[in-house]
């Protein structure tokens, strides 16, 4: 391919809106150019890509027994209403909806379990037909409240969403071992540095749920894990640190004025914040209704929204206003504790309670506190789970300490059941004439989320992208010094369909311009490999530079061909065979 007909335009400096450092690199690359917020056009070079990584996506999918269909992106709000997810996405702003001519309404699909579940309604007629795995990758729309950071988080993106369909629990196990085994062959293959982490299923719903995140300073999840454990924060479990104990003793109400937080009361008082009642008022958003809950916590813990709205099978859950704290708890906030309270409100604590018997506690009254007030004593204690938010540092599950790091989450699998299924009432007549619901499982890779994680793991600021052979746009970048030269055109456009013959891929820069320019373009667009056609050329040699291990040498055309043919060849073979190592595991 000659580089005129790409349509190659960079920037020579890093573009000033960029918040991240790969998104910088594929916009001054012209990779990517924005079309509006959250919106991007993908050019030539960019496409290419996209395609590596559909490809592999696909032929692994498939190898695992997916089948490749297309969904419809219109998709009708009646059946969406049938799953519950309607109202789901509606409290979410995040589906774009139309109304057609004739009045109905309609979604752009962020997501497509009801209608595939639909789809296999109609196509799964007896058990025998199962396992059905069935899978796209078709462009997805999310409107997001604050699109950033390019790929990561756009309103506009592409994405492989595979959906199994089993008749019984075990063969949805099976299923969702094959995906996961699937997962990891694609991104072994891909070359990328990822952890699987236990994760909380959100507006999808189901009974499991884990995340492949690949390891990212930049990434907006944080990741808590040990040598035999990993967890996305909103779902991570550890062991609270111990309390430091308060004194027993009768109650007491004393004044602590000004002290509206909890280290203020701590500080006043004189004990640890493990030793003060933290109560907080959360708003739990159903389908139909919002409804608060009193959140007792100890002072030296936060309450983790996602653990509290899954605990009550809520939207979501958040905060409470000033007006619905005052509502349910007759006071303002900051003095707020379960002493006092205005009765019949829902309240419900955190497990770091169990065994307190002396805690500071806000009692309804401004500018004032009980002290050494004791759980069951003193006020009631509710039902008691885990809803606190789990931190770096504390022991988690297997008795490890837990470790913090930032990732991006590049794929998602679930365990459905019949969440769906039931709902649309779709499945079939088992051997005992009884009708069963279709287990279903649901699996997820942002295929266009991938294309900006992968130069995210392969570039700096200094250097720039680095693109791995097996997803690279092309191979090799040739530069004739001088583009009207017919000898060295000549030799280049040899030389590239020769390895194009080999496996190599290459562009040939038949651009005008000087040799300085073409070489900086080269660092920017970070293709692997580079062949200059100078003035060794006389002597029938050419300078090659590989960009991913910074050898550079001045050797014959042919010898040219072969390092540059079989560095591709190994490095290919070496995607494969970490891909194959995958699948010898076995399921």
């Amino acid at each position: 391919m000659k580089a005129s007909q790409i349509g190659i335009q960079v920037m020579r400096e890093m573009p000033a809106d960029a918040d991240d450092l790969a998104q910088a690199w594929l916009v001054r690359g012209g990779y990517l150019q924005q079309h509006a917020a959250g919106i991007y056009c993908v050019t030539g070079l960019m496409y290419r890509v996209e395609e590596k990584v559909s490809r592999i996506i696909s032929e692994e999918i498939t190898r695992y027994g997916g089948m490749q269909i297309r969904l419809p992106i219109l998709q009708s709000a009646e059946i969406w209403k049938q799953s519950g997810r309607w109202a789901v996405y509606e409290h979410a702003n995040l589906m774009f909806q139309s109304t057609d001519r004739k009045g109905r309404m309609f979604g752009l699909s962020p997501t497509a379990e009801e209608v595939v579940c639909d789809l296999a309604k109609h196509l799964i007629r007896s058990p025998a037909q199962m396992p059905l795995n069935l899978f796209q990758q078709n462009m997805k729309f999310r409107d997001e409240l604050r699109p950033r950071s390019g790929l990561l988080r756009s309103r506009e993106f592409i994405m492989m969403d595979a959906y199994s369909f089993d008749m019984d629990e075990e063969g949805l196990d099976l299923s969702y071992r094959k995906m996961r085994q699937a997962y990891h062959a694609v991104f072994k293959k891909m070359g990328f540095e990822y952890i699987v982490v236990q994760a909380d299923s959100g507006a999808i719903g189901g009974s499991a749920s884990e995340e492949f995140m690949a390891i990212s300073s930049a990434g907006e999840d944080t990741l808590l894990y040990t040598d035999s454990y990993a967890a996305n924060v909103e779902r991570a479990a550890s062991e609270a640190t111990a309390p430091v104990k308060a004194e027993d003793g009768p109650m007491q109400i004393i004044e602590t004025p000004d002290s509206e937080t909890i280290t203020k009361v701590a500080d006043f008082v004189g004990v640890h914040p493990s030793a003060v009642l933290k109560t907080l008022v959360f708003d739990l958003v159903y389908q139909d209704r919002v409804e608060p809950v009193v959140v007792l916590i100890r002072g030296d813990c936060d309450v983790n929204p996602v653990k509290l709205s899954n605990h009550f099978g809520a939207i979501a859950a958040q905060p409470s206003d000033v007006g619905t704290v005052r509502k349910v708890t007759g006071c303002e906030p900051g003095y707020v504790g379960p002493i006092g309270m205005l009765p019949g409100a829902k309240m419900i604590a955190d497990k770091t309670l169990d065994g307190l018997t002396s805690l500071v506690s806000g009692c309804c009254q401004k500018d004032k506190h009980a002290v050494k007030a004791m759980p069951g004593r003193d006020f009631p204690l509710p039902e008691m789970v885990d809803l606190r938010t789990a931190n770096p540092g504390e022991i988690g599950p297997g008795g490890q300490p837990l470790q913090q790091c930032k990732g991006i989450e590049i794929g998602h699998v679930f365990k459905l059941g019949t969440k769906y299924s039931e709902a649309l009432n779709a499945g079939v007549i088992d051997s005992n004439q009884k009708f069963q619901n279709f287990q279903m499982g649901c699996y997820g890779i942002g295929t266009t989320r991938i294309l900006q994680t992968i130069v995210d793991q392969n570039c700096d600021q200094e250097t720039g992208i680095r693109w791995p052979v097996v997803l690279a746009p092309y191979h090799a970048h040739l530069i004739p010094v001088k583009a009207d030269n017919p000898e060295m055109m000549e030799a280049a456009e040899k030389m590239a369909a020769t390895l194009e013959t080999r496996g190599c891929e290459c562009i040939v820069d038949d651009r005008k311009g000087s040799l300085g320019s073409k070489l900086k373009d080269g660092d920017i667009l970070g293709l692997p490999l580079r062949v200059v056609f100078g003035r060794d050329l006389a002597d029938g040699k050419v300078e090659i530079f590989n960009r991913l291990t910074d050898e550079k040498d001045v050797v014959t055309l042919d010898e040219a061909v072969e390092r540059l043919s079989g560095f591709v060849i190994s490095e290919l073979a070496a995607a494969n065979a970490r891909r194959d190592a995958v699948i010898a595991e076995g399921v």
